[in-house]
């Protein structure tokens, strides 16, 4: 995770403006402002500060070195990018994702309960809430807690690259949230993974 996307997605997401977030969590506003350029790698404390007053909780976790990285959603909260005012999903890696998933479902609970950080894109965040409660609801878990705070979208979302073939229906958890991406965007039949 970089940080400076962790501080732009935190601040973007609480809708504070930066001499605001930077008032509540006791640091100047040029140093937020640095961070989020990449100009300045905070301390542990000044990060924990700033994600506080932007409504967050800052979570750190070691990893053993060489162990097998195992497949998150929250991993894919940095798979897009916004060019030119388009928001491009990168659906190569959601798939790659939800692929590994469907192979090995005994990793979905580790994968959705870990709360991803905030994107400060809306459409990005209601598709991790709702991704999360397709894969919850398929594997018969309880919808992780976090998804319960992810607003659905005023205006529905269509993706230019989603299909749009007749027969192709988008899953309930999506809909709801207000994202017209059709399941076999996203989600392949298990035994055509792979050929």
């Amino acid at each position: 995770m970089k940080i400076d996307h962790l501080v732009r997605g935190a601040k973007d997401a609480s809708g504070l403006p930066v001499r605001s977030l930077a008032a509540a969590a006791g640091v100047a506003g040029s140093t937020i402002t640095r961070i989020q350029a990449g100009e300045v790698d905070p301390s542990i404390g000044t990060l924990a500060r700033i994600v506080d007053a932007a409504g967050y909780e800052l979570r750190i976790e070691a990893i053993r070195r060489g162990a097998a990285p195992r497949p998150s959603l929250a991993d894919t909260a940095d798979a897009w990018a916004n060019r030119k005012g388009r928001l491009r999903l990168d659906w190569t890696r959601w798939r790659l994702l939800l692929d590994q998933l469907a192979l090995h479902p005994k990793l979905v609970p580790e994968a959705i309960y870990r709360t991803p950080w905030p994107t400060g894109e809306p459409v990005v965040d209601a598709l991790l809430a709702a991704v999360a409660e397709k894969l919850a609801d398929d594997a018969g878990l309880p919808r992780p807690a976090w998804t319960e705070a992810v607003p659905s979208l005023d205006e529905p979302f269509r993706p230019p690259t989603a299909r749009a073939a007749p027969g192709r229906g988008v899953p309930a958890q999506l809909a709801a949230r207000g994202l017209m991406i059709d399941v076999e965007s996203l989600w392949r039949d298990r035994g055509s993974i792979g050929v």
